[in-house]
């Protein structure tokens, strides 16, 4: 049934008007572009005829957004909008030539050009295959009907007559038959020849190649800064919402019992929380438009590890610290992701274990080694089946300089996060 679908397909008739409305909207776009064109070059030696032609510009530039929406309604093709050279402020002239030179200015009028031959020969197939196959299928009514009549009829001529031969009654039976096959191949010419409109449609409606890979590279580009935004705001707001929450149920217990301690708390939470706020505003001013970004504070690097270290330690988590090496003359991008490497690590030490944690970093010939190995968990808190985002965050961290990573439990009940990134 394959071959009789597009018979009943909403798509194959919406393909059938579109085409319905190549030879007029050819025979338009032909009559317009040449009147106008041929008046603003007639005009030019005084002057007149240049905004003529600007003008001309601006409208075929209109009329192929016009026929882009063709493509959308009837042919189910999304052709992106090419970018205007017009919408950028500034003076006049150099935007009129951004118009001269884009290229989609000139493949629109190419378009509308090719739109009235494509267009003529459009209808004749259309119409001819049409005629043709309604006649066959009328041809009972229409060869000479005097054999089923009492009285013979005189019709003056024959009703179909093809090269000299005219069908008599017993030639209805495959002509009919002839006429349907006919229609059904009309109905799959239609959709054959909106499919090379489209194809044709695309190329030269829509951006150029060049214009199509900038922009896929602009879109790569835009979801790499998403990713790199996710790890951040998930390692930083992460660490830090998760160290105010072991802050807040410690304090919470011994209320009464220790107000002092739970004063204690209450500050770490105030402070940890501004310093979060902070780290949010740097993360997001990545998407400010006004410049913001570029005057924010650095992101985090090794120096900042003894301040992580020791907020960890007022959650009461012992913590030890082994840095070794000239860490400091690292490139500043790695020793942020050494930095939070460290810090999802130490999130996930308080989120689920709570024991005695040792941390070391150092540089050694073949890379920068960072380890934390923690001990077994001092508090139920199991982990849920699957791996995590962090640990995911941290093996892509290393993956991106090119590194490798071992994370897992060890023999002695805790859990280690060993990564190695090589040296630049």
């Amino acid at each position: 049934m394959g071959f009789f679908r597009p018979m009943f397909q909403g798509r194959t008739y919406r393909h059938l008007v579109y085409l319905s409305l190549a030879f007029p909207l050819g025979v338009t776009y032909f009559v317009f572009l040449v009147t106008g064109l041929s008046v603003g070059a007639g005009l030019v030696v005084i002057w007149v005829g240049i905004p003529i032609l600007i003008g001309m510009m601006l409208a075929w530039r209109g009329l192929g957004a016009f026929e882009r929406g063709l493509h959308r309604a009837f042919l189910d093709i999304d052709i992106p909008d090419p970018p205007s050279p017009l919408r950028d402020s500034g003076p006049l002239w150099p935007r009129i030539r951004r118009l001269l030179s884009d290229g989609s200015t000139w493949r629109v009028l190419f378009w509308l050009f090719l739109r009235f031959p494509a267009g003529i020969v459009t209808f004749s197939v259309l119409v001819a295959m049409g005629s043709a196959a309604a006649t066959l299928i009328a041809s009972p009514l229409l060869v000479p009907l005097d054999w089923i009549l009492v009285t013979p009829v005189d019709f003056g001529s024959d009703w179909i007559l093809v090269n000299g031969w005219t069908p008599t009654q017993e030639d209805v039976v495959w002509l009919v038959p002839l006429g349907f096959l006919l229609l059904v191949l009309f109905f799959h010419v239609v959709n054959g020849l909106a499919w090379l409109f489209g194809i044709a449609g695309e190329a030269l409606l829509g951006p150029s190649f060049r214009e199509r890979t900038v922009e896929l590279e602009t879109r790569a580009t835009e979801a790499e800064v998403r990713t790199r935004l996710a790890h951040e705001l998930h390692d930083s707001i992460g660490h830090a919402v998760t160290l105010m929450v072991v802050q807040a149920g410690a304090g919470r217990k011994v209320f009464d019992d220790d107000p002092g301690f739970a004063r204690e708390s209450l500050e770490i939470i105030e402070r940890t929380g501004r310093t979060s706020l902070g780290e949010l505003d740097r993360v997001l001013g990545v998407l400010r438009d006004d410049g913001a970004a570029a005057i924010e504070p650095p992101a985090p690097d090794l120096s900042d590890l003894d301040a992580l270290v020791t907020r960890v330690r007022e959650a009461d988590i012992p913590v030890s610290l082994d840095a070794s090496g000239d860490l400091w003359v690292l490139p500043h991008d790695l020793q942020t992701a050494a930095y939070r490497v460290v810090q999802e690590a130490l999130t996930n030490v308080m989120r689920h274990a709570g024991s005695p944690t040792a941390v070391s970093v150092r540089l050694r010939p073949a890379g920068l080694e960072v380890e934390v190995v923690n001990g077994p968990a001092v508090y139920a808190s199991p982990r849920r089946p699957g791996i995590g985002r962090g640990i995911i965050g941290i093996r892509e961290r290393a993956a991106a300089f090119g590194g490798s990573s071992e994370i897992g439990p060890t023999a002695e009940g805790g859990y280690r996060v060993w990564v190695r990134f090589p040296l630049p």
